[in-house]
């Protein structure tokens, strides 16, 4: 095959996050199992009216979670039952995110509960583009660098392989994105990373 030089390149591009998904419940405890199901019931209703009065379409709403178990007090005596609900909405302007989410508690009541909040973004294919963009740019560098050490030429590409890029690194909140009411949101920003592998054949001497 000849003379070769194999290297590999990595890309990484960062952007502010632009969509982010609220993790809501709805939880209540009663005698018996159809007091509690009809009081978490009542309050994820009210939590996901809200929701949809704040302009989130039914769409971008996802049940995710339904249980009903047994409270044991002491075991295995049977003190009530405790029903949970659980609903993801996706939200799409940050800006409101704090809003919707003041809003969703206050609806909810004392059955209200926050799982958490996550933040992506919205096309992430783009950023892995300009990411591979990168890592190839950063492959060929390299193996100019290494032609020239030589002091040969570098040649036409023999082969590529994208490689793994070790998962996501740590969101780093920057900039508060999804600032609004009376609970502030910091969104800040993702890395997209990319890895590939090339090799170039080596020509004769430069």
């Amino acid at each position: 095959m000849g003379r070769s030089v194999t290297v590999t390149g990595r890309g990484q591009v960062a952007a502010p996050y632009d969509e982010a998904q609220l993790r809501l419940a709805a939880s209540a405890r009663a005698a018996s199992p159809s007091d509690a199901t009809a009081r978490a019931t009542y309050a994820m209703s009210a939590m996901r009216e809200s929701v949809l009065r704040a302009g989130v379409a039914d769409t971008d709403l996802a049940t995710t979670h339904v249980s009903l178990a047994p409270v044991h007090d002491p075991w295995p005596t049977v003190a009530g039952y405790e029903a949970s609900l659980s609903l993801t909405v996706r939200l799409g302007e940050l800006a409101g995110v704090g809003t919707v989410l003041v809003a969703a508690v206050d609806a909810g009541g004392d059955g209200a509960r926050v799982e958490g909040i996550s933040f992506t973004h919205r096309d992430p294919s783009a950023l892995q583009r300009r990411a591979r963009d990168e890592a190839y740019a950063d492959a060929r560098a390299k193996a100019e660098q290494y032609a020239a050490l030589a002091g040969v030429a570098l040649g036409e590409v023999r082969h590529l392989v994208e490689g793994p890029v070790g998962g996501p690194p740590s969101p780093r909140a920057v900039r508060a994105m999804a600032e609004s009411g009376p609970v502030p949101v910091d969104a800040g920003e993702g890395q997209v990373l990319a890895s590939v592998t090339v090799t170039w054949s080596l020509g004769p001497t430069a």
